[in-house]
């Protein structure tokens, strides 16, 4: 049974946020007493007398509490959220899945073939060392994601929002380098205005490989970070179920 239960059914009965926040603010708190439960330990205080100074500790006044809030329940956060919760019934995340996988395995085995990179612009150079880093950061996160906890463990947050963030700079440095290169094609079209259709035409064609091959690895970041976020959403919401239940 968890020592601190009460404060937490307390803490709980306080908190005007809804979920998923409210799991992660319950979750650091009980993370947090159990570290200040075991320092009081090594400081010598007995058992009762360390929790005691724990439960004393975390006599959250409504303002404390008001800022702990804010720091899991920021605009992005919420934005965030509302994306990744839009899937919800068997159907629609089988759907996910079969989409995930559609796109990760036709598009991944393009990514894997050179013929695109040949047609595409020296971007690519720029979207691929982002695209390797994303999938470190989703190997590193899914691993931690999919290890045992306990029954109410706190769990990390993992850095899947920095797939996201990889994602839309991929696109973004895409669209960039794009009108970039479109510059330079106008450039060259005004010296040379015979030749204009050749150079539209090689900028379309160019313009066209370098797209499929920049929206593959954001899409395929997406995902990544799609799933991420539900499956450590479902373990917070268990977690904090577990605390409160007294595990």
């Amino acid at each position: 049974m968890n020592r601190f239960k009460s404060v937490l059914l307390d803490l709980d009965s306080r908190l005007l946020v809804k979920e998923p926040a409210r799991s992660r603010v319950l979750l650091e708190v009980a993370a947090d007493m159990d570290d200040l439960y075991q320092e009081f330990l090594h400081r010598g205080l007995e058992e009762a007398d360390a929790e005691a100074a724990v439960i004393d500790h975390f006599d959250l006044s409504d303002e404390v509490l008001r800022d702990l809030v804010g720091v899991h329940d920021t605009p992005l956060q919420r934005s965030l959220e509302t994306l990744s919760v839009q899937v919800r019934n068997p159907w629609s995340r089988f759907l996910m899945v079969f989409l995930a996988l559609s796109v990760t395995i036709g598009y991944g085995g393009l990514l894997l073939r050179g013929q695109a990179y040949h047609a595409s612009s020296g971007l690519v150079w720029i979207v691929m060392p982002i695209f390797a880093l994303g999938l470190v950061i989703a190997a590193g996160s899914g691993r931690r994601a999919y290890q045992p906890t306990g029954p109410s463990s706190p769990l990390f947050r993992p850095d899947s929002v920095r797939l996201l963030g990889l994602a839309v700079l991929i696109v973004v440095v895409t669209a960039a380098g794009l009108w970039v290169e479109l510059y330079l094609s106008a450039l060259r079209i005004r010296a040379v205005p015979g030749e204009a259709v050749i150079h539209l035409v090689g900028w379309l064609h160019m313009a066209a490989a370098t797209l499929v091959i920049a929206l593959s690895c954001a899409l395929i970041l997406g995902f990544f970070w799609f799933f991420l976020e539900t499956r450590v959403r479902r373990r917070e919401l268990t977690a904090a179920a577990n605390l409160l239940e007294g595990f």
